[in-house]
Formats: C-alpha cells, sequence, structure tokens
C-alpha cells in the first residue's frame, strides 16, 4: 500500500509544477499560498525539483520571483503533427488490451499529454480512436499463420489511414488468389496481433476486409476519401469491437 504522506507530497510537487508552468514567475509568498505550506517546505520542494532536472530560476528584487525556465514539458521534444497523433493513439490501443502488468497508469498518462497538445491536435486524436477498434485477441490457428509486416509497408498503411487517402494495394488472399485494387481504409481492427483493414474496395465496390499482413504492396493514389458509418463494415460483428 502506497504512503498516504508520499501520495500527499508527490501530489504537492505536480501542482507545484503546474502553476510554474501557469505564470512567468511566482513570488514565493503567492506559492506558498496557493500550496499551503511553510517557506521551508517550498525551498525544500524546489530544491528536490533542481534536483530532478527542472530548470527552476530566482530572480531577486523588484518584479523577480521563480520561474520555470523556458518551454518546459512535452512541448520540448518538438514532437510533428503524426507523432503526436501516434503517441497518443499507441497509448490507447495498450490501455484498451487490458495487460496485466506495467499499464496502471495508462489512463492518467495518456489524458495528461493529450491534455498537453494543442486543440487542433487533440481533435484530430479524438477523430482517429473512433476509427480504431479493438476485439478479442486472435485464436492460436490465425495467430500461427501470421507474418509481421514490413516497417515501410506498415508506414504506408497508416499515413493512408491517417490522411484519409486512397491506396493501391497488391493482396493475397487466404486462399493464394492474388488481386491489385484500390481501397479506402476507413477503419481498423485489432483481434491481437492480427491487424485488419476495414475499406471500401474500388474493385468490388463494396465493403471488404484486408489482413494487413496479407498485403504485399501499398501505394497512396491521388484521392481522399468521406468516412461512412462502421456498421456498413462489420455489421452484426460492431457490438464485439470497441473503438480506442
Amino acid at each position: 500500500m502506497i504512503n498516504t504522506s508520499f501520495e500527499q507530497r508527490a501530489e504537492r510537487r505536480n501542482r507545484l509544477i503546474g502553476l510554474l508552468r501557469s505564470e512567468e514567475y511566482w513570488k514565493t509568498s503567492d506559492l506558498r499560498e496557493q500550496l499551503g505550506v511553510s517557506q521551508r517546505t517550498l525551498m525544500r520542494e524546489l530544491a528536490e525539483l533542481k534536483k530532478a532536472g527542472y530548470p527552476i530560476e530566482s530572480d531577486r528584487g523588484r518584479g523577480g520571483g521563480i520561474r520555470l525556465n523556458g518551454r518546459w514539458g512535452i512541448d520540448r521534444l518538438n514532437l510533428s503533427h503524426h507523432e503526436v497523433i501516434e503517441l497518443i493513439l499507441s497509448l490507447a490501443i495498450m490501455e484498451s488490451l487490458k495487460s496485466p502488468l506495467l499499464t496502471s497508469n495508462l489512463k492518467a498518462i495518456k489524458q495528461k499529454l493529450f491534455q498537453a497538445f494543442p486543440q487542433e491536435q487533440r481533435n484530430a486524436v479524438s477523430n482517429i480512436r473512433k476509427r480504431i477498434m479493438i476485439g478479442d485477441n486472435a485464436g492460436a490457428n490465425t495467430v500461427s499463420r501470421y507474418t509481421e509486416p514490413a516497417q515501410a509497408l506498415s508506414e504506408s498503411i497508416a499515413e493512408a489511414f491517417l490522411r484519409q487517402r486512397c491506396l493501391e494495394i497488391d493482396y493475397q488472399s487466404d486462399s493464394g488468389e492474388k488481386t491489385t485494387r484500390v481501397i479506402e481504409a476507413q477503419y481498423i481492427l485489432l483481434n491481437w496481433p492480427i491487424w485488419y483493414i476495414t475499406a471500401w474496395d474500388h474493385l468490388r465496390s463494396s465493403s471488404r476486409m484486408f489482413r494487413i499482413d496479407r498485403i504485399q504492396n501499398a501505394r497512396m493514389v491521388d484521392g481522399y476519401f468521406q468516412l461512412r458509418p462502421i456498421e456498413e463494415f462489420i455489421g452484426a460483428y460492431t457490438p464485439y469491437y470497441k473503438s480506442i
């Protein structure tokens, strides 16, 4: 069981970090009032944060105070738009898989990261999460015939999915039939570890499901697509999947 005083100190330290981020300067008297602590306790907390690597500075004189130098936090990583989206989606997928180990704080981590990003990126992530569906784990027989796709292929599929771009694929069915077709990667389903694309297939003019490890080549082509309701693709199986 975690010691209550430890939890209180951790919460107080997180509040202090949040306060320092919220304003350019803070007077120590104002920080003490916000946290409800003594001068000695405040100085100890600031010293601990410095030791942990936080760039805390103090300016003497009128108008000075305590500050957190520069931009400090997740934005210092300089993540690209797609990297931000992939980071949040990866955490959401891991949370949905409900692993019994090393995932107890995933929800809190995901929420903190989510709130740290600009509204535009939060909106993009929210929309994409609705298009990724998680079901039960794949059966042993299915997994035994699974081959992990090449990274370059997976990246092409992911980019087309995120950008809602049409994708031309070379596909080999379970029976060995090979076809080339243009698809719209509308939704992605995961029956761990097998990923499927539920797509609108231009060749058949209907919805189809494609196992990603059976896609031999993939390349984006001209054209964007509009989303269709998930029920058009998985129909009666909809209750067995949940979006992340």
